[in-house]
């Protein structure tokens, strides 16, 4: 009877620890590096925030966080590659706000459905619009502003990084909200654009404040408001356009990571813990503020509604302007 039961008992033994081998895999996400891809080249914002959050994730699950540059097709390529990789948490994308609401309007032929083919895990944060002129544009503020385009329709020029990208789009949806004429000149980036607002080559732009930065001490160019709902910490004595009345007017350029649908949700939600623990972490909220970018603390519900309204939003606005890239 003895061996009996030391044989029973060492069955059972057996049996638990098999039982515990078998649910492993699922308690132990993640236990490989992931891969972060940036759907646009290094140095710009987007690579910004995704280095920044790559940094803190990695620490906090204690594995490497692998962020992989991606560029073309404005973003095209690697959310597709991306909504195209296997659903298992491994392969996150860090989108902003034109990889997914602007293009499909942008763009004839999309490789990948921006609405279904990934999913919200976590926002990051947003690089508010400086509505800038040069310094000869006779307007202190915004109202002066538009007052003065309205006096000269068609004679004021706006300069953004390129056709289809954000400061485009909210120099177009500016004009259609205050029903004024101005003309756009595309550049290739906002450095180039910022360098003509200087110049006085363009009289205003929409780009963002980490790009205006130096003209704007040099005494060439003035931020004229900041296109959101609070002022932004980088520039606390900049008025809002909503303080200006122009609550219709904030085009954020927001930056959140995204994953292929299907991604698991127990996946899902630890990714998403992180990053919001990231967004009240005082390094990487000076980190952030130093490159101009202003945390946006959301659930995923609150994420995926915000993609809906965007994309119906920025539908309108190009349409509107008839704006559409091959």
């Amino acid at each position: 009877m003895q061996k009996v039961g030391v044989v029973v008992r060492a069955f059972a033994a057996a049996a638990v620890a098999l039982l515990a081998t078998g649910a492993a895999p699922a308690q132990t996400y993640p236990n490989k590096p992931i891969r972060l891809i940036v759907p646009a080249a290094p140095g710009g914002i987007t690579d910004i925030s995704a280095r920044i959050t790559a940094d803190y994730v990695g620490r906090a699950l204690n594995e490497r966080v692998v962020v992989e540059n991606k560029a073309g097709a404005g973003g095209n390529l690697g959310v597709d590659m991306v909504a195209k990789s296997p659903p298992d948490g491994y392969t996150l994308v860090m989108v902003n706000v034109g990889n997914i609401t602007n293009n499909p309007w942008l763009y004839k032929d999309m490789p990948f459905d921006a609405m279904n083919d990934v999913a919200a895990v976590a926002m990051v944060g947003d690089a508010p619009h400086a509505v800038s002129t040069h310094i000869s544009v006779p307007a202190k503020n915004l109202q002066e502003l538009i007052a003065y385009a309205k006096a000269n329709p068609g004679k004021m020029n706006y300069g953004s990084p390129g056709n289809g990208t954000m400061p485009h789009l909210a120099g177009a949806l500016f004009a259609r909200t205050v029903g004024i004429d101005i003309v756009h000149v595309p550049y290739r980036g906002a450095g180039p654009a910022a360098v003509d607002l200087g110049a006085g080559q363009i009289q205003l732009t929409f780009i963002g404040w980490g790009s205006v930065q130096n003209q704007v001490r040099a005494g060439t160019a003035r931020v004229l408001a900041v296109a959101r709902g609070e002022r932004q910490k980088a520039m606390p004595d900049v008025p809002t356009t909503t303080e200006a009345g122009l609550r219709d007017f904030q085009p954020i350029n927001w930056f959140g990571v995204m994953a292929p649908r299907g991604t698991p949700q127990p996946a899902v939600a630890l990714l998403h813990k992180h990053i919001r623990a990231m967004l009240d972490d005082a390094e990487v909220m000076k980190r952030l503020e130093d490159s101009g970018i202003e945390p946006i603390r959301e659930t995923n519900e609150q994420f995926a509604a915000r993609i809906k309204t965007d994309y119906q939003k920025w539908g309108e606005v190009i349409r509107g302007a008839n704006i559409k890239l091959d």
